[in-house]
């Protein structure tokens, strides 16, 4: 029984470190910036829009850059965004679905 105990605890331990934390920002993203498209470096690549990320040392947003990517076969890209919540407004990571 302790050990069970014991390593029930060490599991929970290890994996609260995995959790991803998040961030709440009280200030509203600036909007988008319009970007010009760099010339695609092949037909298996997408475009992944520039967006603003939050820069906790400065205490203020930076725009990151639009990029290409190689396509994941059978996947499609959804884009990340800030969702404004009551606690503020949070950002919601892009993935492959």
């Amino acid at each position: 029984m302790r050990k069970t105990l014991i390593v029930l605890i060490l599991t929970i331990i290890l994996l609260s470190g995995c959790a991803k934390r998040i961030v709440y920002i009280k200030i509203a993203p600036p909007s988008k910036k319009t970007e010009i498209r760099t010339e695609r470096p092949g037909a298996k690549y997408i475009w992944v829009e520039g967006h603003w990320r939050w820069n906790r040392k400065k205490n203020t947003y930076k725009w990151i850059h639009g990029h290409w990517i190689k396509k994941k076969e059978g996947k499609n890209w959804i884009h990340g965004s800030w969702k404004q919540t009551p606690r503020g407004w949070k950002w919601v990571e892009s993935y492959w679905k």
